[in-house]
């Protein structure tokens, strides 16, 4: 303890009873063994030696008293971190964006009658095989980077989805999984595959049967589903449900379009996924 310190305790103590000076001595000296214990705590911090668990208590709270003086100076936190958060994706918006989807789109059209779905099929007189056309790596990152200025606009400020901090796409592997390989790599995010059947039974449930991954995700993680369409959402809900029998949160799927031909019936995806809590987002309908 330095000189000035000690002759400041004692200029506080003079003139108090023996008992009072005791108490204030005493209050002085747990002050400084506060102050050398905070310190010693923020050096093993920073070399590493702290616990995981218990650095990071430390780094959150240290988070959240930064956020609340940000927001005493006015500074709009959301804001700033939805901006950042989409950083870097295409800028496209509103007609821009849908007109370039629907002549991008034409160029896969089926002009003939199809039957759609497996559940329940629906006939229409036509068909967009971007499916197919995502089967070419140079064109799903075309619709990847539609994707991704859909992304933007919903996500970034201002946007209407609430939960924009994901941790990993999630695509089918029925659908456009290099739609979805792309579309990851534009946002930098690990990819996902939902296996439709399990690709092995065991005990316990291993997330690796229903999921193709480099790296598990952790408890908690949140995904983003990302496909060409979707029509009747079956595989959707059906991915839903695995993902959460994971342990892994989502609560919005994000396709180049979105067919109508169920519509009428409720049995259309954006129905389904509804009773799911997941939001089913579309560049363009058809």
């Amino acid at each position: 303890m330095g000189a000035g310190k000690i002759d400041a305790i004692k200029r506080a103590t003079q003139g108090m009873s023996a008992f009072d000076q005791f108490l204030q001595s005493g209050v002085n000296y747990l002050i400084l063994w506060v102050l050398a214990f905070a310190t010693l705590f923020q050096i093993l911090e920073l070399v590493g030696f702290l616990p995981p668990r218990i650095s990071n208590w430390v780094n959150r709270n240290r988070l959240q008293e930064t956020m609340r003086l940000l927001k005493e100076f006015g500074v709009d936190v959301e804001a700033s971190k939805r901006a950042n958060r989409v950083a870097g994706l295409e800028h496209a918006t509103g007609n821009t964006l849908s007109s370039r989807a629907k002549n991008r789109l034409a160029t896969t059209k089926i002009a003939h009658p199809v039957t759609v779905g497996t559940q329940n099929p629906v006939a229409g007189d036509h068909y967009f095989d971007l499916m197919g056309a995502t089967a070419q790596l140079d064109t799903a990152g075309i619709y990847a980077r539609d994707l991704s200025a859909l992304w933007r606009n919903l996500a970034g400020p201002g946007g209407p989805v609430a939960h924009g901090d994901i941790d990993f796409i999630v695509t089918p592997k029925t659908g456009s999984p290099l739609l979805g390989a792309q579309f990851a790599a534009l946002l930098n995010k690990p990819l996902l595959l939902h296996n439709p059947e399990p690709k092995f039974a065991s005990n316990p449930r291993d997330s690796r049967a229903f999921f193709d991954f480099r790296e598990v995700p952790a408890a908690g993680s949140r995904g983003l589903i990302v496909d060409d369409s979707s029509t009747g959402g079956g595989k959707a809900v059906k991915l839903i449900d695995d993902l959460r029998n994971c342990g892994w949160l989502v609560s919005d799927f994000i396709v180049v379009f979105e067919p109508q031909l169920k519509s009428d019936t409720g049995q259309n995806a954006a129905a389904r996924l509804a009773p799911k809590q997941v939001t089913l987002h579309s560049i363009i309908k058809t």
